[in-house]
């Protein structure tokens, strides 16, 4: 048997492949990039930035300046193709948002290489309500939902049936960015951007553990999964540390999940909360997340991506995963995040706790035999102010504004069209409609 990390086995890849990275500038995508070229492969990046981390990694063999996906779709689109006939592409793993730009372009040559879902399913984990939806046909553990699509919708949630609320964040959001906390007994804001064309979704609002899960999946079956809890985070939700943890639960939700749709290939992660009493999936990214930094160092997750795991070898990720390897235990941080760690209202102990983890965890930009990505952290963070005061932005929404997926027009219509009829009978109701049979999203316990 051949060593295994965290469900996945060891095992030389039948050939080098050469496989495009769909933007370079977040440390996810360095990392995968390192990843894929520690198995063997020939990694080639694009970006509609000039200079980004990738740029200065030997892990990158080249890399491209091409359009905004958000801002020029189509040339995007084209830019994608050029690079996959100049470099022959075998491969190309999408990082962000750029996925749905890609999987809804209809172009063969994208879509025979791209390693996604199909668009439809991609849309319907993506949307933050109908994956409510998906998860409750399928049989699994949601919070009650409600898509709300004006203030009218907001304003009759039964807010006051939650003990802590509810959460308000838009459909197609992303992180923490645009979430409000509708708590009992107080006022609904009245400033929320929300119409036909932005509906947000809500949730009753659950107090517990939180998880984030990764995985890879090849035409149906589970390749490796990784699981950490949220612990350092930098507002609150998006984690800056990353510690391998087991939990039966968690594993079994997402083998379920995996067997009860339609097989597809390509990469998924839930986000999990438990509670004294239920474990449930708030919403789900089916993309690359930052838990592919578990497998930071180690070639067995790029094995498994790329599909060269002989199956005789698999150990199932059911099992518990190995947390130690070469007598180090297996957690990773993003240095910079950890130094904007959000510690209001942290105790002397959860202080103390952090800066251990500050100081002990390996950074996943830092490699003795890649230097130049973190030497070039002042001239990156450089140009990145340069181009926010440019654009009027805060570092957080130029690094994601370029590439986020929002339909809007003739693309939100087709996307309208397809969710058509699945999501009418949960909105709000008015008091004076209360005879009408009105669905809500909650099932067994998982």
């Amino acid at each position: 048997m051949t060593e295994t990390w965290f469900g996945v086995a060891s095992a030389a890849p039948a050939r080098d492949l050469r496989i495009l990275i769909t933007n370079g500038r977040f440390p996810v995508s360095l990392d995968l990039a390192r990843q894929l070229y520690t198995a063997g492969h020939v990694v080639f990046c694009v970006d509609p930035m000039e200079y980004h981390v990738c740029k200065f990694s030997i892990s990158v063999s080249q890399s491209q300046q091409v359009p905004a996906p958000h801002d020029d779709p189509a040339g995007y689109i084209e830019a994608v193709k050029d690079a996959i006939s100049r470099w022959d592409i075998d491969m190309v793993i999408p990082i962000h948002e750029e996925i749905f730009h890609l999987a809804g372009s209809k172009e063969p040559q994208i879509l025979s290489r791209l390693f996604a879902p199909p668009f439809d399913l991609l849309v319907r984990l993506h949307h933050k309500f109908e994956f409510s939806r998906l998860m409750r046909e399928v049989g699994l553990d949601v919070p009650e939902s409600y898509l709300c699509k004006d203030m009218h919708d907001v304003m009759n949630l039964p807010v006051d049936k939650y003990p802590h609320g509810m959460a308000l964040k838009p459909c197609f959001g992303r992180a923490s960015s645009g979430v409000y906390h509708l708590r009992p007994g107080e006022p609904i804001p009245d400033d929320i951007d929300i119409s036909e064309d932005r509906q947000h979704v809500a949730q009753e609002w659950l107090i517990g553990n939180r998880y984030c899960s990764y995985s890879v999946v090849q035409q149906g079956r589970v390749e490796a999964t990784g699981l950490y809890p949220v612990l350092d985070t930098i507002d609150g939700s998006s984690s800056v540390f990353f510690v391998q943890r087991y939990h039966e639960g968690v594993y079994r939700y997402i083998e379920d999940f995996v067997k009860r749709v339609p097989s597809f290939s390509g990469q998924i992660a839930f986000d999990f909360i438990e509670t004294s009493t239920r474990l449930v999936a708030i919403e789900c990214n089916p993309r690359s997340t930052s838990g592919l930094h578990l497998w930071s160092n180690t070639p067995h997750l790029a094995h498994a991506i790329t599909h060269h795991l002989p199956k005789e070898e698999l150990i199932r990720p059911i099992l518990p995963p190995k947390t130690r390897a070469l007598g180090r235990e297996s957690h990773f941080q993003v240095a910079a995040g950890m130094l904007m760690w959000e510690h209001k209202n942290a105790t002397l102990s959860v202080w103390a706790s952090h800066m251990r983890r500050l100081v002990l965890a390996r950074d996943v930009v830092w490699r003795w035999l890649d230097p130049m990505p973190t030497v070039a952290q002042p001239f990156l963070l450089t140009e990145y102010y340069r181009i926010c005061r440019r654009e009027g932005l805060q570092l957080p929404e130029m690094f994601q504004r370029e590439l986020v997926w929002e339909p809007r027009g003739a693309e939100w219509a087709g996307v309208r069209s397809m969710l058509e009829g699945k999501m009418e009978d949960t909105r709000p109701r008015d008091s004076h409609q209360e005879d009408e049979k009105v669905e809500v999203w909650q099932v067994g316990f998982v």
